[in-house]
């Protein structure tokens, strides 16, 4: 329901975790309020059955934009935002390689025109700051703009 959101909070450098209904054993919005109650987690949820359970917090637009403009205000995150520090794949901090180790790894264009890459340990995937990144910066510019 909120995937995009989850990866637009990883990009901005947020632990956010992903919970799809078919990947909870109790397949129930119940189940991931529970999950969220046993990690400290807050359950960031349009299922108006949770909408006033604790440790829920109600995304009120269905557009991905507004959604993270809502839940950076609401919890103050603005000067916590550490674009491109998280995987996006498992969630996990990215640390910097060098660019030797990534030879043979990334596509010859990408070696030979980026210096710089991080890299996450738990899923093996390699990043660099190309063009997706500038999209990002830019995205990241609305969000921060005042209402």
């Amino acid at each position: 329901m909120l995937g995009k959101l989850a990866r637009e909070l990883r990009i901005l450098g947020f632990d956010t975790e992903y919970l799809a209904y078919d990947k909870l054993t109790n397949k129930t919005p119940f189940g991931a309020l529970k999950i969220a109650q046993n990690e400290n987690r807050i359950l960031l949820t349009r299922n108006k059955k949770l909408k006033n359970s604790p440790q829920v917090f109600f995304i009120e637009s269905e557009i991905v934009q507004e959604q993270v403009i809502q839940v950076l205000t609401h919890f103050k995150l603005h000067k916590d935002i550490k674009l491109g520090s998280r995987c996006l794949i498992c969630n996990s901090l990215l640390n910097p390689i060098p660019k030797e180790t990534v030879k043979g790894r990334v596509p010859y264009y990408i070696y030979k025109t980026q210096n710089e890459f991080v890299f996450c340990a738990r899923c093996q995937k390699i990043y660099w700051a190309g063009s997706h990144y500038l999209d990002m910066q830019n995205r990241l510019k609305k969000y921060c703009l005042p209402k």
